[in-house]
């Protein structure tokens, strides 16, 4: 019996799952963009995520240093964020 291939955005949700259940905080996702285009779009997106992740940390430690950074004030930053 053939074995049917769940899809890429299963394969991708099955392990968001799995790492919400794990200290793992990386999902890697290899993607082939056809064309220079799609290359450079998805090149802006990931420096978007990497500049936004770096704020948002940086902003956390800040107000960890200032010994201000309660799990309210942390959902507020995230919120803010988001």
């Amino acid at each position: 019996m053939p074995t049917k291939d769940p899809g890429p955005l299963r394969a991708f949700k099955k392990q968001i799952e799995k790492r919400k259940k794990s200290n793992e905080r990386a999902i890697k996702l290899r993607l082939f963009p056809n064309s220079r285009f799609e290359e450079e779009k998805l090149f802006d997106i990931g420096l978007a995520y990497a500049r936004l992740w770096n704020e948002l940390n940086y902003e956390k430690s800040q107000a960890f240093l200032r010994d201000k950074l309660s799990p309210g004030k942390r959902d507020e930053i995230n919120k803010r964020y988001y």
